[in-house]
């Protein structure tokens, strides 16, 4: 049953972007071809989705014995912890902002909640992990670091730009360049909050 879970994580998540890679995202997440990797929806997407392939190969090779080792058991920690931040930020900012209407359209249903969901569900109730640690929960959020780092680096560099090209696509810049500096400490500070909150479910569970 874990298993068929996972395997409908991975299918979820890197399903959907094949198909945003082939035709495109629609209004939202409109890049098509490899230029759709500059979202983070779709590089938590597919970090979820791989870690998934990886978990199922290797329960397979083990037979479904003993934990986890412990960087695969990271890595899904950090995956559920990006595709929740995917989610949340969808909730509570875009979602206002553009319409949920769009938001959970077509395969955008899938890379913004169905798959964020079961990478969260199959975290939470995966019975294989090894436990985990304070210092996991920093480590589990060093993919959306890296990328609030990357995204305000090219905005720094390239400025602002408008219209469909745009570099600001998420719209963090709502205040300019000066919103910066303050949107990506509260996005980073979320994304512990949610790795906390995802080991308190765990707790729940087990």
């Amino acid at each position: 049953m874990y298993i068929l879970a996972e395997i409908l994580t991975a299918a979820a998540t890197i399903g959907s972007w094949i198909h945003m890679f082939r035709k495109g995202g629609g209004k939202i997440l409109s890049r098509r071809g490899l230029s759709s990797l500059k979202y983070y929806t779709t590089l938590s997407n597919l970090f979820a989705g791989g870690v998934s392939i990886l978990l199922v190969l290797w329960i397979r090779l083990k037979g479904g014995s003993g934990p986890v080792p412990a960087v695969l058991s990271l890595l899904k920690y950090s995956s559920a912890v990006s595709v929740a931040l995917t989610f949340l930020v969808v909730l509570v900012f875009l979602g206002p902002r553009m319409g949920y209407g769009l938001l959970f359209a077509g395969e955008q249903l899938f890379l913004h909640a169905i798959g964020p969901l079961l990478a969260i569900l199959t975290f939470a109730a995966s019975p294989l992990l090894s436990p985990f640690s304070l210092k996991d929960t920093f480590l589990s959020v060093l993919p959306a670091l890296f990328y609030a780092l990357a995204y305000a680096g090219n905005l720094l560099k390239n400025g602002l730009s408008d219209g469909e090209k745009t570099n600001d696509w998420y719209g963090f810049a709502i205040w300019g360049l000066r919103s910066i500096p303050l949107v990506i400490p509260v996005v980073l500070a979320a994304a512990w909050c949610l790795a906390l909150a995802l080991l308190k479910l765990r707790g729940w569970l087990f």
